[in-house]
């Protein structure tokens, strides 16, 4: 009965640790120098959204900036924004085609462009909330969003840049 118990937990530590070896990584990042793209593959749970409301003296309908936080595997935060300033209805159109590719599957690919830079100027890193993964710093500069995909189907705010993306069809 001893030996049962022992082979027992002996099996289960076993099995812990060959799931742990296996299982994939929650965030990978590619970066292609020369054509400033980086692909980056993570968990859909690991990505926040927002259209954040740039305020003016003034009120206006154009102010709003669609922007996706991705939560690496440091656990910091990389900002990717849309390069435009849009409509608040634009910008919550674009974050609902997002939100309908993060629920049907739990990994994502994006596509992102500009080279991934520290904030080195000595300010206040901004701190996003990713729920249940806890609050964390984002400590660089902002990415350009291009495409985001699934298995089954990818968001781009331009065709063309979707088929400059290696690995990336509409």
């Amino acid at each position: 009965m001893k030996n049962l118990m022992l082979n027992n937990a002996l099996l289960f530590i076993l099995s812990v640790i060959l799931s742990s070896c296996l299982s994939t990584q929650k965030f990978k990042m590619t970066s292609l120098q020369k054509e400033e793209l980086n692909i980056i593959e993570t968990d859909s749970d690991r990505i926040i959204q927002e259209c954040y409301f740039m305020n003016a003296e003034k009120e206006n309908n154009w102010r709003h900036q669609y922007i996706l936080s991705i939560l690496n595997d440091k656990n910091e935060v990389i900002p990717i924004y849309y390069p435009l300033n849009q409509e608040k209805s634009a910008c919550r159109a674009q974050l609902k085609k997002v939100e309908k590719i993060l629920k049907k599957e739990s990994r994502v690919r994006l596509c992102a462009r500009d080279q991934i830079e520290k904030i080195l100027d000595g300010s206040e890193p901004e701190v996003h909330d990713f729920g249940y993964l806890g609050k964390h710093e984002s400590p660089y500069h902002a990415l350009t969003f291009d495409t985001i995909c699934n298995s089954k189907e990818c968001y781009s705010i331009s065709d063309t840049w979707t088929y400059t993306c290696p690995g990336f069809k509409k």
